[in-house]
């Protein structure tokens, strides 16, 4: 009997296994994302030939802009769907309240690591973590819902979010030598500059529409990982499905994405590619294509094992390395630390390679004498003082009197 509930344990923790490697996915990910504007320039956001424009510049940029630009952050946005199902989903003996009281205490400290963390200690005023704090309160009250309702609902949201994009600005500003000068400067900025900039930055954002935006894209893609994982998308399709999601995921995403990236960088980069309202549509896939691809790969026994050396420790610190990315990119980048570059797009996808390497020897070190990262291990003992507190607070049910 032992043996085989330990053999059952042993199992389930396998078949889990790929949430820590897409995790590491992202937070890898997530380097090549942002190191093009710390390590190059701001302005590659809107204007990618500024780094350089040679053929393998465009292959590379055109691979970045369509697989991993916003892509990374919508992975986590879906593994975080799937792991709010997997810490409230119900559970004999244990009240409702009691679950979504400790759930809710956890995503108040998220939402504090966040801001402390991030946005003035790493000033980065481009932050997920309150995002996903604030869109995982609503995603917690939908969560009971059908799943295939959930997944209606994730597509119906990037709908909307196309809509809002389809009335907004899409023309690109012109480089000028005032932009350029202005984009020099913020790299030279010393540490203290950074967080003047990163808090004025947050405080604008946070108090205009555009966190409602942010948190509607994160939510739905919660909504799209909870239904998901409820209708066994991540635990126990086979593979022909997976197969069949990969194909939809990268059919359609390359040609919503790609398209507009073609067509962006044949007209100069008149229009912006990571706003347009067909890049909005096109990330899903993207995203669910990976998701697909990584649950595939895992399936393999000649891709297995390097999967679980190389990604899976990165996912099991994501939170930790999540943040140590960023600190990275201020460090090495920027007046705040070591004020290397500007770099061209080979120096920067090098440098981005270096950090990866970077962060999967940290993570196998660090997990070698501890079984959490110091940032879970604080969250999780925040979450765990808190919802405690909160859960003593709470009315105590009455007790049923005899007739």
């Amino acid at each position: 009997m032992t043996q085989s509930i330990a053999a059952e344990h042993v199992a389930k923790r396998e078949r889990l296994d790929h949430l820590d490697v897409l995790r590491g996915l992202a937070v890898i990910g997530l380097l090549f994302a942002r190191f093009p504007a710390k390590g190059g320039s701001i302005l590659a956001i809107e204007h990618p030939d500024i780094l350089g424009w040679s053929i393998g510049e465009q292959v590379i940029w055109f691979l970045n802009s369509v697989l991993v630009d916003d892509a990374m952050r919508g992975l986590f946005a879906l593994l975080f769907g799937v792991s709010l199902w997997m810490m409230t989903r119900p559970r004999e003996g244990v009240a409702l309240t009691e679950t979504y009281t400790r759930y809710l205490a956890r995503t108040a400290g998220l939402f504090a690591f966040g801001l402390v963390f991030h946005v003035i200690l790493l000033a980065e005023a481009s932050d997920i973590l309150h995002v996903y704090a604030l869109a995982g309160v609503v995603a917690l009250a939908l969560s009971r819902l059908d799943p295939r309702l959930l997944v209606l609902g994730g597509l119906g949201g990037f709908g909307l979010l196309a809509l809002h994009e389809f009335t907004n600005e899409l023309t690109t500003a012109p480089v000028t030598g005032a932009s350029l000068a202005d984009a020099a400067a913020y790299h030279a900025g010393s540490y203290l500059d950074h967080v003047r900039l990163s808090l004025v930055q947050f405080q604008s954002w946070s108090l205009s529409t555009g966190i409602v935006w942010k948190c509607l894209e994160a939510g739905s893609y919660m909504l799209l990982g909870l239904g998901l994982f409820r209708l066994g998308a991540f635990t126990g399709w086979p593979a022909g499905r997976l197969t069949a999601l990969l194909a939809a995921g990268y059919g359609i995403g390359f040609a919503l994405c790609g398209g507009v990236a073609a067509m962006a960088a044949a007209g100069g980069f008149e229009i912006v590619v990571k706003s347009h309202p067909l890049t909005t549509l096109g990330k899903p896939f993207i995203v669910l294509g990976h998701a697909a691809l990584i649950m595939l790969a895992m399936r393999a026994p000649a891709l297995r094992p390097a999967l679980m050396a190389t990604l899976a420790p990165v996912g099991r610190l994501a939170l930790t390395l999540y943040l140590g990315g960023t600190a990275i990119a201020l460090f090495v980048f920027t007046g705040a630390g070591l004020a290397l570059g500007p770099f061209d797009r080979y120096g920067i996808t090098a440098a981005a390679l270096l950090g990866a390497v970077a962060l999967i020897v940290f993570a196998r070190l660090w997990l070698s004498v501890s079984k959490q990262g110091p940032l879970e291990w604080a969250l999780r003992v925040w979450s765990a003082a808190s919802g405690d507190l909160a859960c003593r607070l709470l009315p105590k049910p009455r007790a049923v009197q005899n007739a």
